[in-house]
């Protein structure tokens, strides 16, 4: 057989008290009675819950340090913007050593490299410029 539990139990489902200063029990949602809790001691960790009050000229500090920045970080730059700055011109250079290869052998499916290039660069642009502003 166990043995009894240390402080008051809900009536409805006999659970220990979780929550010590509500007036229901957290499993079941049963309305605790008046005299539940007298001659019963609050558990220990509820003596660091409750913490004490700040001094004014702390607390005004604090909030003002909420508001206004402290100091201003520099913005590096990021990796990301990095790789796009150097792979858009390196691909257009890819495109461009194509299009004259391609334009030797069919002038007009030469015409098609051009057009898929500018398609490709742009998207990279696209992606590159998303991708450095949504990094912090």
């Amino acid at each position: 057989m166990s043995a009894p539990t240390a402080g008051p139990l809900c009536p409805r489902c006999r659970r220990k008290l979780a929550a010590w200063r509500l007036d229901h029990c957290v499993y079941c949602g049963e309305t605790l009675p008046a005299g539940l809790k007298e001659g019963h001691e609050a558990p220990a960790g509820l003596k660091w819950v409750e913490r004490p009050p700040l001094p004014t000229d702390l607390s005004k500090k604090l909030e003002l340090m909420k508001v206004v920045p402290i100091e201003t970080r520099r913005k590096s730059r990021s990796l990301v913007a990095t790789i796009g700055t150097l792979s858009v011109p390196i691909f257009a250079i890819i495109f461009y050593l194509l299009y004259t290869l391609i334009r030797r052998v069919s002038p007009a499916i030469a015409i098609l490299v051009p057009i898929v290039g500018v398609g490709f660069l742009a998207y990279l642009v696209w992606t590159f410029a998303k991708a450095s502003k949504s990094r912090p």
